[in-house]
């Protein structure tokens, strides 16, 4: 059984494998993480993991799928009722209100991606099932006249998505980031500058009362 044919089968014994690897690889980093710990761990036997896995790097793969699928699941969470903003700038704040857990199973996985070309395909091959979630949401949002429909969803994808690995990238050496209003300001902006022109521009506070 593949790995992705486990995480499609998915069944009680199953999610607590995966949801105890998760946990292991984010505590031990995957060379340390030994398959008999993780079993412990979800109070089964090696055994349940090698008929379903081949090995720690397709358990670490579907851990992973797991994490991402999670934070999709985020942003399909605002509201049906949501504005532009709303929708838009869910996905910046999101970039920054990261899951540790999911930042260190990537980091694991761009290192040993580096060293096993083999490794290196598959994870890129898993990445782009997500990136086709994530393309979904933003010609949906060309459709809807959230998204000016001439940006290209390649060029915004690959703008998330290097937002999204260099944060991984950050938080492995503890480099602060920008205070969170700061950063809000700043995707406010970018969310704008993605609007069609027929719509409004997006204030960044929308809580803020206008005097003049």
């Amino acid at each position: 059984m593949t790995a992705t044919d486990a995480l499609r089968t998915s069944d009680d014994i199953t999610d607590r494998l995966l949801t105890a690897a998760i946990e292991v690889f984010t505590e031990r980093g995957i060379e340390k993480a030994g398959v008999a710990l993780i079993a412990r761990r979800a109070g089964l036997t090696t055994g349940a993991i090698y008929s379903r896995w081949e090995g720690k790097q397709d358990l670490l793969l579907d851990a992973l799928d797991v994490v991402l699928m999670q934070q999709i699941a985020q942003l399909l969470a605002v509201g049906p009722d949501a504005s532009a903003a709303d929708v838009l700038g869910s996905l910046g704040a999101d970039l920054m209100n990261r899951e540790a857990a999911g930042d260190a199973l990537m980091l694991e996985a761009l290192v040993m991606a580096r060293r096993d070309p083999a490794f290196r395909t598959t994870l890129r091959d898993r990445m782009a099932e997500e990136e086709s979630h994530l393309a979904t949401l933003i010609d949906n949002g060309k459709d809807a006249g959230i998204i000016d429909p001439t940006l290209s969803t390649r060029a915004i994808l690959t703008l998330c998505q290097a937002i999204s690995l260099g944060f991984v990238v950050m938080g492995a050496i503890e480099k602060p980031t920008a205070d969170a209003d700061e950063w809000n300001t700043v995707i406010h902006r970018l969310v704008t500058a993605a609007l069609p022109a027929t719509l409004p521009s997006i204030d960044p506070d929308p809580d803020h009362e206008d005097l003049s």
